[in-house]
């Protein structure tokens, strides 16, 4: 099982060799692999959203980076509101501090099967376990539809936001957000067969949602 380490903008340095790791990472999945735009000289992948509105939640496997999310409150600049707007046609674009957008999820390529208790599962019970703690509504944003069968299969009740529209270089995509509930919790640690957290920390780190700095209970 993955270790899911959660931590802000603000607190990349105290994952300064897992940051490095993973903005490679992101350039290798994103520019190399998806080609969603020219090479960068340095090799790492950032944009304009790692930014100090920004929680990150990186998986490890013996201290490798392996998997991943960035998490940004709905009511700061997000991917939706800035740059995909108009693929909110039914309900509006959201601004709510408890809805939160997930964004930059990747796995490893060899690391990308694996069935009901995959890494890419073990995330997404990272991710709803921590949002859940945080008081969040919902979590979602901009995605393939091919994860809305995940969502499903996982237990974990979705609502689009609009119709799927192709995105150049990416393929038809959809924005759709999931409920944070306690169900949609007990849901993936069934998939998974284990009520073990997997949220680690280094230190404090700021709440999601209102800022105020807290100690993570592990």
């Amino acid at each position: 099982m993955i270790e899911a380490h959660v931590f802000s903008y603000g607190q990349r340095h105290l994952y300064a060799d897992e940051w490095e790791q993973w903005l490679r990472l992101r350039h290798q999945v994103y520019i190399e692999e998806k080609r969603w735009h020219e090479p960068n000289a340095d090799g790492r992948e950032t944009d304009q959203f790692d930014n100090d509105a920004a929680t990150y939640i990186l998986g490890l496997l013996d201290g490798r980076v392996v998997t991943s999310a960035r998490l940004i409150p709905c009511n700061r600049p997000t991917l939706v509101s800035d740059v995909f707007p108009h693929f909110c046609e039914r309900a509006g674009v959201p601004d709510r501090p408890d809805w939160i957008e997930w964004t930059r999820t990747l796995t490893v390529p060899e690391l990308r099967s694996g069935g009901r208790q995959s890494i890419l599962t073990q995330l997404c019970a990272a991710v709803m376990e921590y949002c859940l703690q945080e008081g969040a509504a919902k979590v979602g944003g901009i995605q393939e539809p091919f994860f809305l069968p995940k969502w499903k299969h996982l237990g974990w009740k979705t609502t689009p936001l609009g119709l799927p529209q192709e995105i150049e270089g990416s393929g038809e995509c959809v924005v759709a957000f999931i409920d944070v509930n306690e169900t949609a919790l007990g849901n993936i640690r069934t998939v998974l067969g284990t009520g073990r957290s997997p949220l680690r920390h280094r230190g404090e780190r700021p709440r999601l949602i209102d800022g105020d700095r807290v100690e993570f209970t592990q």
